[in-house]
Parts: structure tokens; C-alpha cells; sequence
């Protein structure tokens, strides 16, 4: 058993959503990450799918470290539940179970790979820009005197 089934295993903790509802959109203002626990969920960027979640991984932690707007929508593909964590919880989460926080910081790193790969793989495909000419200096103007 993973530290999440450990951590969440009461289905009173658990919000259902149905297929192809939002759970979050790209832009709004996240207060909570969620584990998935039952289902799939699909990881969009402006309408293109990029991944899919299965149970028990945890998606929109950045939300409860950092208040920026969130990155990516995230939708039910099939009917699903989901743990929803707010940051007082993930706060003391982290303090009561350290493996909790060591968990989240490999989900962060795992991501931060990803998409590292994902923008060498965009470099690749595209050609590299040709350098531009050197802008020619300006004219010297002679200096002026009061």
C-alpha cells in the first residue's frame, strides 16, 4: 500500500465527478490538489490533451504551494471520485506523515522531467531560427552644445 491508499481510504473524504465534467480549468484560482481514487482524468492545455490520470495519483498540488492561477484543465474522462485536499490539510499532512511530503516533492520532480522532455522534443522538431543579421549601429551624431 502506496502512502495515498494509506492516507485516503475513506470514502467519506471522496467528491464524485461524472464524465466529461471539469474539475478544474487552466486560468482559475486552485485552493485545493486532489488524488484521484476512482476513474480517469484528462490533463488539457488550451483544449489539447496532453496526459491522462488513473487512481491514486495527485494532481493540482502546485495549488496548495503556490497561489498562481492553475496550468492545465482537468477533466473526468469516465466517472470518477477524488480526494480534495485544501492547504491546512496539505500543511498538516506534510508535518504528520513526512513520507506524505517526500511523495509529493517525486510527483513534482517526475512533472518537472516531463516536461523538460516535452519542450527538447519541441525544440527538435523545429528548426532552429536563422541568426539574424547584426543591426547596424547608428549614425554618430555630433554632439551639441547649449
Amino acid at each position: 500500500m502506496n502512502i495515498l491508499q494509506e492516507i485516503f481510504r475513506s470514502p467519506d473524504l471522496f467528491v464524485p465527478f461524472k464524465a466529461g465534467q471539469a474539475i478544474f480549468k487552466e486560468g482559475e484560482h486552485g485552493e485545493v490538489m486532489c488524488v484521484l481514487t476512482e476513474g480517469e482524468a484528462e490533463v488539457r492545455v488550451h483544449d489539447k490533451v496532453i496526459g491522462t490520470f488513473s487512481p491514486i495519483e495527485v494532481f493540482g498540488e502546485m495549488a496548495v504551494i503556490d497561489p498562481h492561477p492553475r496550468s492545465v484543465t482537468v477533466m473526468a474522462k469516465n466517472d470518477c471520485k477524488l480526494a480534495r485536499i485544501n492547504q491546512k490539510r496539505f500543511l498538516f499532512l506534510i508535518q504528520q506523515k513526512p513520507q506524505f511530503a517526500i511523495y509529493i516533492m517525486k510527483v513534482l520532480v517526475e512533472r518537472i522531467r516531463w516536461m523538460d522532455s516535452l519542450a527538447k522534443s519541441a525544440a527538435q522538431a523545429q528548426p532552429a531560427p536563422a541568426p539574424s543579421a547584426p543591426a547596424e549601429a547608428p549614425a554618430a551624431q555630433p554632439e551639441q552644445k547649449p
